[in-house]
């Protein structure tokens, strides 16, 4: 191991949270000093890559409201924001639709209180009743329903691989460097061990700060940094990974440019084109470790077959003929301990992790547009010298 690098910051995981990081970082500090690792560029693994990428603002913190608004603006401007002089006009297929929040009288209590912090918030969230949500959604069935929602504007979806292919070349160009290589683990001198993904060397990265951006392999990453500690400093995240499938279906008869429906039993689906459909669902069970991750698999027929499609039949009539065109799995990054800090990146705990200058960044459901904002947080969380 005699290559040894020397970086201000480094950060671990080279997706649209560990790349917006290293974006907001360059605002403040040379860009040369910071790096950003990342084992697969073509992301076929990642949580960003492989989300629905979705926008919206019917969140039930306000936290998570802001984030979204900032990240909308960021979003709408993209090519303001992370275009190159030069180049071609940044484009992510940003595409303006609804999310569609339906409660049953069980839970409408809940809808509620999400509603009434939507508005302190400035969101132009509409309520419906039963009745009123069926006079403007006809094909839908709204009989076991006691209240829902959706929003006038700033919701929506967009292609999260333009979105990461963006900011990678934004942050190359302004001198970045990113690196493809993996994380195999940490010295107690501020140094972490990389293995070059391209020529399997092995080497150190020197660090005054590290980030851990590394999503579902973020508690194992973590790990790895407990390995070089001692163990009355060692300390656990209580980051899982959880495995989110996503279904394509055709529909002939289906609605046109249904909104991105939240039904009641975890039944999530939007419209992709004129007649098909994604359907996702995300009740599996949590990964324990890199391994269990690995065998998450392909897509599993057998669940759409059962509960989702009897679900979507009975809220949407002409979903009694639909037909599978393919899918994906994908992931969520679930915390399985929640606090008031449950949606913010984390501080170093004391002790020698303080010495080593950790900071770690996840957002419940990353896959949407609030990580792009997340980054510019865990820049206020760094030293004031960095800004």
């Amino acid at each position: 191991m005699a290559k040894r690098l020397v970086h201000d910051i480094v950060i671990a995981g080279g997706g649209v949270m560990g790349m917006s990081t290293a974006f907001n970082l360059t605002k403040y500090i040379d860009p040369s000093k910071i790096c950003v690792l990342e084992p697969d560029p073509t992301y076929s693994r990642s949580a960003s890559a492989l989300s629905w990428a979705s926008v919206r603002q019917q969140f039930s913190l306000s936290e998570n409201i802001q984030l979204s608004q900032s990240s909308i603006k960021f979003i709408k401007d993209i090519h303001q924001n992370l275009g190159i002089p030069g180049e071609d006009t940044v484009d992510i297929n940003y595409k303006e639709g609804s999310y569609l929040f339906l409660a049953r009288p069980e839970t409408a209590h809940l809808l509620e209180q999400n509603i009434t912090v939507q508005e302190a918030a400035g969101v132009k969230v509409q309520r419906y009743t039963g009745e009123e949500l069926q006079r403007k959604y006809p094909y839908l069935h709204t009989s076991d329903i006691a209240l829902a929602s959706d929003c006038g504007e700033d919701e929506g979806w967009f292609d999260p691989w333009l979105l990461l292919s963006a900011y990678k070349r934004k942050i190359q160009s302004l001198g970045v460097n990113v690196i493809r290589a993996q994380v195999t683990g940490f010295q107690s001198n501020k140094q972490v061990k990389v293995c070059d993904m391209t020529s399997n060397a092995e080497y150190s990265i020197h660090y005054d700060k590290f980030v851990n951006a590394t999503g579902i392999h973020a508690s194992y990453t973590n790990e790895l940094l407990n390995d070089s500690i001692s163990s009355d400093s060692r300390f656990t995240l209580p980051v899982q990974p959880q495995r989110r499938q996503t279904f394509h279906i055709k529909c002939k008869d289906g609605p046109k440019n249904l909104p991105l429906m939240c039904c009641p039993l975890k039944t999530v689906i939007r419209s992709e084109g004129p007649d098909t459909y994604i359907v996702l669902h995300s009740s599996g069970p949590l990964a324990q470790n890199s391994e269990e991750v690995a065998e998450f698999g392909d897509v599993d027929d057998d669940l759409f077959v059962g509960d989702i499609w009897e679900n979507l039949a009975y809220r949407i009539p002409a979903f009694e003929a639909v037909k599978i065109l393919g899918g994906w799995v994908g992931y969520y990054e679930v915390q399985y301990i929640r606090s008031e800090r449950s949606h913010r990146s984390t501080p170093s705990p004391p002790g020698s992790l303080q010495h080593q200058r950790l900071l770690w960044s996840r957002y419940p459901a990353i896959t949407g547009c609030g990580a792009v904002s997340r980054g510019d947080y865990v820049r206020d969380e760094t030293p004031h010298r960095y800004r």
